[in-house]
């Protein structure tokens, strides 16, 4: 069963880094992606939970188990309940249930399921990289996107008269491959012993580096470099500090980076509204008042009046968006579920990196749409891997403490 479990484990991360193949209830491609149901990748997904729970390596639960569970069980009644009586779809429902039960298994199991003799770490490591090759290739020949939706591959590109380049890759939007290069960041400096050399460990980081540079996503570049300034904070010694004259030249040198790319941000969007930011999030929240049962499948057709001529067809915040879409009471109970995952990892993980992570993608979820369902899992299993995950003969970070 431990075979199996492994086999279909890495057959998940597979279809999600290069053949996310899902089905939906619409053609139109804006459309596609906010409707994601059935994916391969899940599938695959299931099925190795599946084998995980029938192998009984449990732990003793406590307290946050419990309450997540709790919390997955109360998710599942509210959706189903304004499933029925409004909405009528239960692809998110079930994407995201497999999810967060996915991450209470990660919690709630054995901690050797995810231990370097079984190779898991750095498959997913050279997966990923693989996979931003392929993406660094496809950008170059010209194109934005690759959709793999109801048996057909739709090859996107932007209009030639758009105002400025970016790339998605096998995500939905730039701010989700971004939110994504993060975490293969995050995960290589954290499983940094995972590579055999050295030349291995900094190419893998060139590749998600430039990767994240073609999305143009200034939010995820911040992010970046919030998780390497978490990582040189890690290895400085607080109580034998010394500042030496190389540590001030450093200094120097990061302002000037810093303010040379803030140059270029200010020139390109509007700091004082974050991007139009706000005026969204106030129409979203009027938006949800009027509709508290939630859009259903009005999402992405009805537009979100914003006021002085702005209108856009989503909220650019994932837990608005849960809100706007699937009633107020399954949003906040999406959102509490989301923020006891990542505070519980900040909590555990005890280092600048791991907190700087969390912090960088808490930042990407709240600024765009920046996770589809059919992507939350490998979200969170990085999550894991990065701020959870403690290796072999340890306890780990898991739930009995």
């Amino acid at each position: 069963m431990d075979f199996a479990r492994r086999i279909f484990l890495k057959l998940f991360m597979v279809l999600a880094l290069f053949f996310p193949a899902f089905y939906s209830v619409f053609d139109a491609d804006y459309l596609i992606e906010y409707y994601g149901g059935f994916s391969w990748a899940y599938a695959a997904l299931t099925l190795s939970l599946l084998f995980l729970v029938l192998q009984k390596r449990f732990r003793k639960p406590n307290r946050l188990f419990w309450v997540m569970l709790a919390g997955i069980v109360v998710y599942n009644v509210l959706f189903t309940y304004y499933n029925v009586r409004y909405l009528h779809w239960y692809g998110e429902q079930i994407n995201n249930t497999i999810a967060f039960l996915f991450i209470l298994c990660l919690l709630g199991f054995d901690n050797t399921i995810m231990d370097k003799e079984q190779d898991i770490i750095p498959f997913l490591i050279k997966a990923a990289v693989i996979s931003n090759l392929c993406s660094i290739l496809y950008f170059i020949l010209g194109y934005t996107s690759l959709v793999i939706c109801n048996n057909h591959i739709i090859f996107g590109k932007l209009p030639e008269d758009f105002y400025e380049f970016r790339h998605y890759w096998v995500y939905s939007h730039k701010s989700d491959y971004a939110l994504m290069l993060i975490g293969f960041l995050a995960l290589c400096i954290r499983h940094k012993d995972k590579f055999s050399k050295k030349w291995w460990y900094f190419f893998s980081l060139a590749v998600f580096l430039t990767a994240l540079v073609l999305t143009h996503s200034w939010t995820g570049i911040l992010g970046a470099a919030v998780v390497f300034v978490g990582s040189l904070l890690d290895k400085i010694n607080w109580k034998q500090i010394v500042i030496r004259k190389i540590h001030m030249a450093g200094g120097i040198g990061i302002v000037l980076l810093a303010a040379a790319g803030g140059k270029i941000l200010l020139a390109e969007r509007n700091l004082l509204s974050l991007g139009n930011r706000l005026p969204i999030w106030k129409g979203a929240l009027r938006t949800i008042g009027e509709y508290p049962h939630g859009w259903g499948f009005y999402f992405g057709e009805v537009l979100i009046d914003c006021g002085d001529g702005l209108a856009v067809n989503n909220a650019h915040n994932i837990f608005l968006n849960a809100m706007l879409r699937f009633s107020a009471p399954v949003g906040i109970c999406f959102t509490l579920l989301f923020l006891l995952i990542l505070g519980y990892a900040v909590y555990r993980c005890r280092s600048w990196m791991g907190a700087g992570f969390c912090a960088a993608s808490f930042m990407l979820l709240n600024m765009d749409y920046a996770l589809m369902n059919y992507e939350v899992a490998m979200f969170l299993l990085i999550v894991y891997l990065v701020c959870l995950y403690e290796g072999l003969g340890n306890s780990g970070a898991g739930l009995e403490k």
